[in-house]
């Protein structure tokens, strides 16, 4: 600060300078509050899964399958494909519905951005697969996470090695 005539003030340069200060802290704020809301999605996507993986087993010792052929859920009925997709004859009822009706989950769990299908470069979702391996009956649930990097390889050895590049997804748990 200069004094002129017993006057007290800021020059422009300093009013500059910490209007670009405050500029910086908020892009700073904003960023980091960004990428606080992504981990705490992927931290709910993670915890949707594990609830989703419980529901799929409990199914499993009740009816001897998890959500499978003939059960009218998922794609074709067949209870594999996107987990909370309906429309028409393709998807005749969402998977997360009829864990839901049959009471293993209390509420159908939903991606957090409300997605209930996606493609690798957007959009949110989870998907359900179930296949035979090492001799075990298995489900698989997947997702799509913020916070990981896209690869290639994350869904290899899983009922849909090809959901990492059809579809983006990168975490996932098995029943078993």
């Amino acid at each position: 600060m200069k004094k002129k005539s017993g006057k007290t003030g800021f020059t422009l340069i300093e009013l500059l300078v910490v209007i670009s200060i405050i500029g910086f802290l908020t892009t700073a704020a904003v960023i980091s509050f960004q990428n606080a809301r992504a981990k705490a999605r992927d931290a709910r996507r993670k915890a949707d899964l594990v609830q989703i993986v419980k529901a799929l087993q409990l199914y499993y010792d009740k009816y001897g399958n998890y959500v499978e052929t003939g059960s009218g859920c998922g794609s074709n009925g067949n209870g594999a494909g996107w987990f909370n997709f309906v429309g028409g004859a393709y998807y005749p009822a969402s998977i997360a519905s009829c864990l839901v009706n049959a009471g293993f989950l209390g509420t159908e769990a939903k991606d957090p951005t409300g997605g209930t299908s996606s493609s690798p470069t957007s959009g949110y979702a989870y998907m359900k697969y179930h296949c035979t391996l090492g001799g075990e009956r298995r489900a698989f649930v997947f997702a799509k996470l913020e916070t990981v990097a896209q690869s290639s390889t994350a869904t290899d050895n899983t009922c849909c090695a090809n959901c990492d590049s059809s579809y983006g997804m990168n975490y996932y748990l098995t029943t078993n």
